[in-house]
This record gives structure tokens, C-alpha cells and sequence, in this order.
């Protein structure tokens, strides 16, 4: 059985949560500095004044997470996935039941569960990783560290 390091397993786990914070503060960059013009190319026609509000929101939300992800990326692992996951939703209801909005929520709703995927791809490699004495690296500094099964 190959053992991981903690150190090793870790780093790898938050440069790729990393990775999801710079996709997301990329895009809420995009979205604050040129939201309308982005609408314009993903929808064909100009955003009205109530998706501007949005567009903008969304892309301060995108924004803030995204660094918040980079400087923290082991730390609200849980809350980045269930807020992504929730915009996620959200778009794609959005989508299904608004001919007008379909494309900029169906864009909306991708880029959301797409950085949720990064996220909890680094989430599941960090809880996967175990340090040469069977424990988990969220175990290692604890009082009373849980073997991992099997080991």
C-alpha cells in the first residue's frame, strides 16, 4: 500500500483549490469589468438594466470566493462546493423556465459548477491523503488522530 505524505498530498490539494479560486476570481473579474459586454456575446443582445445588477453581483460574488479561495484554500472547502453547487441550481432552474435568460444562466450555472468540481476535486484529494502513520492530514494536529480504514 502507497502511503501519501501529509505535506506532499496537501500542497497538491490546495494548488488545485488554488487553481478553482483564480478560474473564479477570473471570471468575476470578467463579469464586473465587462458584465454587459459578456451577456452581449453569450446572448446576442444587451442586458437589461436588472441583469446588469445581476451580472455585477454574480461577478463580485465570483470575485470575492475566487480570493478567498487563493489565500485560504483548504479553509470553507464545504461552503465554496455548497455555494457553487446552489448558484449552480439556481441558473440551471433559471435556464429551464426563462426562454430570455436561458444562455447567460446556462453560462452562469456551468462556470459555478465547474469551479465547484475543482473544489471538491481538491477537497476529495486532500481527505483521500493519508501521513506515514495512517492519519488523515485534517487528523494530524488533533488530540486523538482517526486511523483510516483499511490501514
Amino acid at each position: 500500500m502507497t502511503v501519501a505524505t501529509m505535506g506532499g498530498a496537501t500542497a497538491g490539494s490546495d494548488r488545485l483549490s488554488r487553481t478553482g479560486g483564480v478560474l473564479a476570481a477570473l471570471w468575476g473579474t470578467a463579469l464586473l469589468s465587462a458584465g454587459p459586454d459578456v451577456w452581449y456575446v453569450v446572448d446576442g443582445r444587451r442586458p437589461t438594466p436588472g441583469d446588469e445588477a445581476a451580472v455585477r453581483f454574480l461577478g463580485a460574488r465570483h470575485l470575492t470566493q475566487g480570493l478567498l479561495q487563493v489565500a485560504m484554500p483548504s479553509r470553507f472547502q464545504r461552503l465554496y462546493i455548497t455555494v457553487d453547487l446552489t448558484h449552480a441550481a439556481s441558473m440551471f432552474w433559471l435556464a429551464a423556465v426563462s426562454e430570455r435568460c436561458r444562455r447567460p444562466a446556462t453560462v452562469s450555472g456551468v462556470a459555478a459548477l465547474a469551479t465547484a468540481t475543482v473544489t471538491l476535486a481538491a477537497r476529495r484529494a486532500r481527505g483521500s491523503a493519508t501521513t506515514e502513520d495512517g492519519h488523515r492530514p485534517d487528523d494530524a494536529g488533533s488530540r486523538r488522530p482517526r486511523r483510516v480504514r483499511g490501514s
